[in-house]
């Protein structure tokens, strides 16, 4: 009897202790070794915050400053271009001849290119850009036509000038005076002394001058 009791308390005893318990559910462990994160894993993640819309428009400030600039420059080119408008004033001067400052000479060839047995021809225009009459000397000897071969004078109008009346023209604004004077082909010096019958064939330049005024430089050949 006292065997017996003992088997059946130690019987007791290993019950409550625990050894006769379930084992862990199988479950659970396969749902950590197979890699799959539960549901509850998810619901804290942030949502996608939109930062910008690519079709906003612009603001009313930003718009309005292009425009404002745009006028102001406007202006600013209006008031330039009258500020730098020239005034029109009297091209007389007291004793009756043009200002220098209100005459504009301009000389052409008759030809871009001469040939042999052609002599160059230049047309000369002298035009007022002031208001009223003035007067200006077209004599040879004072609106003479110069001959250059690179740079240098081979040739004047005025060097075989002798005795010629003085010639005057009365000059109103924007009415050229027109005169015409042709180059023999002749080398010279002042005084009529001459140096060469004939230019040789290339490229020359000529100019029309006067004491006080001078015309644009102009080119032309001549052909063998």
């Amino acid at each position: 009897m006292l065997v017996a009791g003992l088997s059946l308390l130690g019987l007791f005893a290993w019950i409550f202790s625990g050894g006769g318990g379930k084992a862990p559910a199988p479950a659970a462990r396969s749902s950590q070794a197979s890699g799959i994160l539960p549901a509850a894993a998810y619901s804290g993640a942030p949502s996608p915050t939109v930062t910008g819309s690519p079709t906003a428009s612009p603001s009313p400030s930003a718009s309005a400053k292009p425009t404002a600039s745009k006028s102001a420059a406007g202006k600013s080119a209006k008031a330039h271009a009258t500020s730098s408008a020239p005034a029109v004033t009297s091209a007389r001067e007291p004793g009756g001849g043009c200002y220098p400052s209100a005459v504009v000479l301009s000389l052409f060839s008759s030809e871009p290119e001469y040939h042999k047995g052609q002599d160059p021809e230049f047309d000369l225009y002298a035009v007022s850009t002031g208001s009223g009459t003035c007067s200006f000397s077209l004599s040879p000897a004072k609106l003479h036509v110069v001959v250059m071969s690179a740079g240098r004078i081979i040739w004047d109008s005025a060097d075989c000038v002798h005795g010629t009346a003085n010639q005057v023209a009365w000059l109103s604004r924007g009415v050229p005076a027109q005169e015409s004077v042709t180059w023999n082909r002749s080398i010279s010096l002042p005084g009529c002394v001459t140096l060469a019958a004939a230019a040789r064939p290339g490229t020359y330049q000529v100019q029309a001058r006067s004491a006080s005024v001078d015309s644009p430089v102009r080119t032309f050949k001549l052909a063998g």
